[in-house]
């Protein structure tokens, strides 16, 4: 069976759980806690060490197997988990075993392979790991762990405070989150240093996040490129001096810079196409949320021809940086001026 992990959540917590898994995807915190849910569901949050062996990567297909039929001691289940596998690794005579093994594990075992670690795209697809999720669909449950919505993470926010008796608003919260990139592991970091910071029974406010936690690179980028387009020169250069303050390398602005408005035009092809933001994210390799609440509709403002050609200055301004020594705090402003200047002679 194929899920997503908002099923594999609902299927734990209703105890619908089976004794075959293979769990990757987007999110290698969840991937983690689902794992771990599952192991607890089937043997207990203390399980000794003869009901639960822990093995990494590629393990010893013989002493994989012995693990997996051995029968549990003194309980009615035993769990096996594999970290981080990754099913291209293998040769030929080392992947029949694994198939072998997965196509046959007893009711009395839970068997969970899970890659924190692996990036498996879900297109193009390389045959080794699509044979293995297909035995894996055939006799248990693939689940894939999607990209969490900001909104999600910033609920997981709250709810983190609250077990600590600190509060902070949804609002901030989300603030939070898409100071942080709208992604889980630098959010929850994030959470961790601000509940610290403010202390059981004390409340996070947003004063708190602009002191403590600095913007991610792709959220400060994302706000120079709406003050560009929107023709706001003194807060585009302010947020150029934070960045260099934050000591981020140009190339690495640059190429921040770049990706934003390259994904700003395809949305903006997109949409003369009639393809919704949900269709067009996953075709261009962008995030759902991130395309659907903010390039999509930053592109909807702005004239192609404008995107087309903040690309191509983009483009060449980047070769500049990567080809000959010279001050690169220059090269980015003289950059944003040239954008300004397109934005300007190019207006809607």
């Amino acid at each position: 069976m194929m899920i997503k992990g908002d099923r594999l959540s609902e299927d734990i917590k209703k105890g619908r759980t089976g004794n075959l898994y293979f769990i990757y995807g987007k999110e290698p915190v969840l991937i983690t806690m689902y794992a771990d849910r599952l192991v607890e569901k089937a043997v207990g949050a203390d399980a000794d060490d003869l009901n639960l062996q822990r093995l990494n990567e590629l393990p010893d297909p013989e002493l994989l197997s012995d693990y997996v039929e051995a029968l549990p001691v003194f309980a009615d289940k035993k769990a096996v988990m594999v970290k981080d596998f990754d099913p291209e690794k293998p040769d030929a005579e080392l992947s029949k075993q694994y198939l072998r093994i997965v196509s046959d594990v007893p009711e009395t075992t839970v068997l969970i392979f899970y890659s924190p670690s692996l990036d498996i795209s879900e297109k193009g697809m390389k045959s080794k790991t699509k044979k293995f999720i297909e035995a894996v669909d055939k006799h248990g449950i693939v689940c894939s762990v999607d990209q969490m919505d900001p909104e999600k993470i910033a609920e997981l926010c709250v709810r983190k405070a609250a077990q600590t008796g600190i509060v902070i608003s949804p609002e901030d919260a989300m603030f939070l989150t898409e100071r942080t990139g709208g992604q889980m592991i630098p959010a929850r970091d994030e959470m961790s240093k601000l509940i610290n910071y403010v202390g059981k029974g004390g409340r996070i406010t947003r004063g708190e996040i602009e002191m403590l936690v600095a913007k991610q690179l792709s959220a400060s980028v994302f706000d120079l490129a709406d003050s560009i387009n929107a023709m706001k020169r003194e807060e585009a250069f302010r947020i150029i001096d934070e960045l260099f303050l934050q000591q981020i390398d140009a190339i690495n602005i640059m190429g921040a810079l770049s990706k934003t408005f390259l994904d700003m035009y395809c949305a903006k092809l997109a949409k003369a196409d009639g393809i919704s933001p949900q269709k067009a994210a996953p075709m261009f390799g962008c995030n759902v949320w991130a395309f659907s609440k903010k390039i999509y509709p930053a592109a909807e403002r702005l004239p192609v021809s404008y995107l087309r050609r903040t690309v191509s200055a983009l483009s060449e301004a980047d070769i500049t940086l990567k080809s000959r020594p010279i001050d690169q705090q220059t090269v980015i402003e003289e950059t944003v001026v040239k954008l300004f200047e397109l934005r300007k002679s190019l207006r809607s």
